[in-house]
């Protein structure tokens, strides 16, 4: 081989090298993700007494059981008798009455129940907000769509064999649908009323919560999702006007979970809500079991530790995200980004 057929090849050879020196070629692609959180809002709205709406009640149910029979009385105000209608002035969120028409019927109550008892009665929502979200349809839910997440129910002077019962809407304005998860019961000293064991046992409390819709076949998810009195058993509980009432001794700092988990859906279109009763009694204790019971069935025990006695009992609905505990059993190939191999 000449000299010259030698360089010639070597030259060839130094410009493929000095190629693969300068000629890179580079280029990227963008994933964007936009992403933003929602918000979980459970509240209650239309606070009132039982049963202000004609579709929550049928002919001879009753408001209240107070044993009055004269005048023709039942010995209970028909449920009826808070009633409201339909009518321009809109509604307030306070008792179920338009206080600006003056409708309020404790004071009728009162007024018919006097040399009787001197039971009194209030129902509000504390720190109410006003203002649904932009895109809740109006409703009359009461001056400026008044909502709230605590309901106070007060009832003074009751005795045995008295009952009353309130409702409320439970509505969903958050962005995610919600589940009942559990219902729980604390029971606090009243300020200036001593509270005992025979108080404890003598006071019940029934709770309702269900789907206003009612149950329905193409929504499986309606339906009643809260029968307080159905978690416990018999000795536990009392019935007043065919309702049954849970003993406060049973349920004093009683966490009660929810296997139902009842979904509250989102305002989406269609304005689903549910319904909220709730019913406080004094046992009858016709038989004396807590108090000296009737004459004719007179025990020794002592009225003194059931008279003149306060309790506070505050409820609390514990509502989680409708995904809460569904980690579902399945993966897919991202998977194999898990662990600490390196690539």
């Amino acid at each position: 081989m000449s000299k010259k057929l030698i360089l010639c090849v070597v030259l060839a050879l130094s410009l493929v090298l000095v190629g693969t020196g300068y000629a890179y070629w580079t280029d990227t692609l963008n994933v964007t993700t936009k992403a933003t959180t929602g918000d979980l809002d459970v509240t209650f709205v239309d606070l009132g007494a039982y049963a202000k709406y004609s579709n929550e009640t049928e002919d001879g149910e009753w408001s209240i059981i107070d044993g009055i029979t004269e005048d023709e009385r039942p010995g209970y105000v028909d449920s009826k008798f808070f009633g409201v209608d339909k009518d321009p002035d809109g509604y307030n969120y306070y008792f179920g009455i338009p206080n600006d028409a003056g409708k309020d019927k404790r004071d009728e109550y009162y007024e018919s129940a006097k040399g009787f008892n001197s039971v009194e009665m209030d129902a509000e929502l504390l720190d109410p907000g006003t203002g649904l979200p932009a895109d809740y349809p109006s409703l009359p839910y009461g001056e400026g769509d008044i909502h709230g997440d605590t309901i106070s129910l007060e009832l003074y002077n009751m005795y045995p064999g008295y009952a009353q019962a309130f409702r409320s809407d439970i509505i969903n304005i958050g962005s995610i649908a919600a589940k009942l998860s559990d219902v729980n019961v604390k029971l606090r000293e009243l300020e200036g009323f001593e509270v005992t064991g025979a108080t404890k046992n003598l006071i019940g409390v029934a709770l309702l919560v269900e789907d206003e819709l009612g149950p329905d076949d193409d929504n499986p998810i309606h339906g009643e999702f809260v029968k307080l009195a159905s978690n416990f058993p018999e000795e536990d509980k009392f019935e007043l006007g065919g309702v049954e009432f849970v003993r406060l001794s049973a349920l004093a700092d009683e966490n009660i979970k929810i296997e139902y988990n009842y979904i509250l859906a989102p305002y989406q279109g269609s304005q689903h809500r549910g319904d909220l009763f709730i019913g406080v009694a004094v046992d009858p204790d016709a038989e004396g079991v807590y108090t000296t019971g009737t004459v004719e069935n007179m025990t020794n025990k002592d009225d003194s530790k059931s008279q003149n006695k306060g309790i506070q009992i505050d409820i609390k609905l514990g509502w989680d995200q409708f995904n809460a505990g569904n980690a579902p059993l399945t993966t897919n190939i991202l998977e194999n980004q898990n662990g600490n191999d390196q690539y």
